[in-house]
Parts: structure tokens; sequence; C-alpha cells
């Protein structure tokens, strides 16, 4: 795994470089500027698979960096860690909106960034055995026919404002549970049939619809501050980070004016009429990664409620929900 770490602090790239060479992570590039680095990448042959970056650096700090590599098309969904001393939730907001997939706070533990890299290391190593199933070109062709895998996939929508990947909204939840949690209240928004609804359509189609309520979703929330994500299939979760209070039915109605006059359509012009169902929010009190688990679950749990019956109460996941978030 190629890594390139960048902090103006030479001796904490020196303690980066002998922990990293002793968890079996040699192939590591250091820049001591955030020019320096994107020099680095742009002189590179072979692609960066991960970046370790301090925010407070002189001219351009780690999070506009972050920001610009995210605008380069090679690194959209590469890894990218924050090792900084900087803890203040503002921090962590900003650089997990600037695209940071995780955040880890000065002085490190080895250990903790020893099992982050492993974790990283075992996604790519997932996704390259998914290319070599299935060839890009199969993949990106339009007329492929989606697949059960394909509905289930989590998709990450970056470029859409508030939206992260599904995996740096969890980091960005456990991070900010050791900081603060005040205000912060998480709901689900599920767009009913929407798997059976493209059944028959491409993969192209598919995730083109799934942008376009993720576009929707984030219109309907703004000005509001808050993270959203793809949770599979026609379900997204959103976190609200300073509210008190929120009214899941109001919430709704503007959704639903948005995609109404989105006017979405399938590629055969058929009108798509599917209307998305925000469930209740949830309080944030977080002191765990499981913790937190629950209460995605919870969230979904929610929004497929009220969507099959708006006056009953459920307490058990749904099969769908079991499947999304690998408890089937």
């Amino acid at each position: 795994m190629k890594i390139l770490a960048v902090d103006d602090d030479v001796i904490i790239l020196e303690l980066l470089t002998e922990v990293l060479r002793a968890a079996g992570f040699p192939n590591l590039v250091v820049c001591t500027s955030a020019a320096a680095a994107l020099e680095e990448v742009e002189r590179t042959d072979t692609p960066f698979d991960c970046f370790l970056l301090d925010i407070q650096m002189p001219e351009m700090d780690g999070i506009e960096l972050t920001a610009r590599l995210r605008r380069m098309h090679e690194y959209r969904n590469t890894a990218i860690l924050m090792i900084t001393a900087m803890s203040d939730r503002t921090y962590i907001d900003r650089a997990f909106a600037a695209g940071a997939s995780d955040y880890i706070t000065k002085p490190f533990d080895v250990l903790e960034i020893h099992s982050r890299l492993r974790l990283i290391q075992s996604l790519l190593a997932e996704h390259v055995r998914l290319d070599e199933r299935n060839p890009t070109a199969q993949q990106n062709a339009p007329a492929s026919l989606v697949t059960s895998a394909d509905l289930e996939k989590r998709l990450a929508l970056q470029d859409i404002d508030g939206f992260i990947d599904y995996l740096a909204l969890e980091n960005y939840l456990m991070q900010v549970s050791r900081v603060s949690l005040f205000g912060m209240i998480a709901f689900g928004i599920v767009v009913p049939d929407m798997a059976r609804s493209f059944r028959a359509s491409s993969v192209f189609e598919f995730e083109a619809a799934v942008s376009d309520f993720a576009e929707a979703i984030s219109e309907s929330l703004k000005p509001t501050s808050f993270f959203a994500s793809h949770a599979g299939e026609g379900a997204f979760i959103c976190v609200l980070t300073n509210a008190q209070t929120f009214n899941p039915k109001m919430l709704e109605e503007q959704l639903c004016k948005t995609v109404r006059d989105m006017d979405l359509h399938f590629c055969d012009g058929r009108p798509i009429s599917l209307t998305p169902v925000a469930g209740e929010g949830i309080s944030l009190h977080l002191k765990s990664s499981r913790a937190i688990s629950k209460v995605l679950v919870r969230a979904l749990q929610s929004a497929e409620e009220r969507a099959r019956d708006p006056g009953a109460q459920h307490h058990t996941p749904s099969g769908k929900i079991m499947r999304l978030f690998g408890l089937g």
C-alpha cells in the first residue's frame, strides 16, 4: 500500500515513518507542506492508496489539501486520514465536509494507526478482488442490468453538498462522540419500492436515480448544517449537526416538493413516481462504535415504519435493514 504523509513537523514525520515501517507499511512518501504534497501527487507514476494529513500547516492547511485531492478523479475515493492535534469539533466538521475518511488526534495511539491502516488495506484488497471478478468495462457499461449486489451497495456521493461516504459518516460520529454530541440528531430517509422499480434497469440508471434523490435531500436540508450518506437501495442516513428539534413531516413535504420539481424520469421517458419518507429524529448519545450502528439501524427502521404504516409501532428491524447493515 502506497502512503503519502504530510506534516510540517519533521519529528512527526520521522515517528510516522518508524511506526508504519514496524507495522509493515514501508512504502511511504513524506512531505513537509501541502504544496510539496501536490507536486508529489502530480509527478508520481503510481497513485497513492492512502493519505495521512496534518490539519494545521502554513499557507495551505490539511483541510484545503483534502478538498484539492478530492477534486482529482483518481483520488475521489482514496482513504484520507487526518492525524492532527486539532480536536475541536469545528475542525472535525470541516475536515469531514472536505472529504476526510477518518480523524485521529495527536498524540496518536500507535495501535490505533495500525488498525486503521489494516482496515484500509483489507478494503483495497476487496476492491481488487471485485475488479478481477467484474472488469471495469463491464461494470460501467450502461446496458448492464442492475443486480441485487448493485442495489444494496452503498454509493459514495461526495459531489453532492453534505454527502460523505458511509464509513466516513460512522467515523465522524465516533470522533465527535469524544468531544460533544449536543444538538445532533440522526434520522433516516427511505424511497419505498426503489429496488423493485429499478430491477429491470441498468446500473447507470439506478445510480443516477440514487444521486437525484440525494440531490433532493441535500437541497431540502439547506441551509441546515448536516452530513448524509447513502445506505444502500433507496435508503439514506442523515445527521443534523446543530439542531434541537426535528420535524419529519415538514422535511418530508419539502423533500417531496423538491422531487416533483426535479421531474425525474427513467431513461425510456417514463416518470419516476417514487415518494421519499423521513423517519423520526433520534438525539445522539453515543459511547461506542456498536452504539453508532444501533442508532443508524433505528433511524432507518423508523423511516421504514412510517413508509409502511405512519401509525404503526414496530421494534424489530426489517429484513432489508438487516441486509444493508450486515445483520442478516
